[in-house]
């Protein structure tokens, strides 16, 4: 997916996640507001594990979908 289909899907909607390590483990996100252009989503988590276990609450909803 490139810029422009993400930002056709924001348009459409949904919310983009994104996982990131540097410089700490956090999760980005793309959404009508900023299509854009990436904003992290809270703080950064003290593990990989635990913002994995956030991405996987997140996008059981029907209108978030991961990068």
């Amino acid at each position: 997916m490139n810029a422009t289909d993400q930002a056709k899907s924001c348009k459409a909607g949904y919310t983009i996640l994104r996982r990131m390590d540097y410089p700490s483990p956090c999760i980005k996100f793309k959404s009508e507001a900023n299509p854009h252009s990436w904003k992290r989503y809270g703080d950064y988590y003290p593990s990989k594990a635990e913002r994995d276990r956030s991405m996987k609450r997140l996008l059981q909803s029907n209108d978030i979908i991961e990068d």
